[in-house]
């Protein structure tokens, strides 16, 4: 085999290699992409879902203009306990009563 065909034989190997490699990265950036999709859509609907379980504990709080529901969330938080029952139920031992009330 002469040093030609060799170099050839080389290329070719190399470039094969490449392909796989670039193949190779293409799955997992879909694999990313993919795994964010699911991430955010798992987001979206928590986020949903609490808010129509805060609609639901705050009849008619959906009417209010945006600018009032945030002043009213600031309020609430500023509450004596509210904090405090925070801090209890987003502990990872926090098991909830029974009845659903604190």
């Amino acid at each position: 085999m002469t040093e030609l065909e060799r170099t050839k034989e080389e290329l070719a190997n190399l470039q094969h290699a490449k392909e796989v490699a670039e193949h190779r990265i293409n799955r997992n950036e879909n694999r990313i992409r993919n795994a964010l999709k699911k991430q955010n859509a798992a987001r979206t609907h928590r986020l949903i879902v609490e808010g129509a379980e805060l609609e639901y504990v705050f009849e008619g709080i959906e009417d209010l203009p945006q600018n009032t529901f945030w002043a009213f969330m600031k309020k609430l938080v500023k509450l004596p306990g509210v904090m405090e029952l925070y801090g209890r139920v987003k502990s990872p031992d926090y098991q909830p009563p029974k009845g659903g009330d604190e």
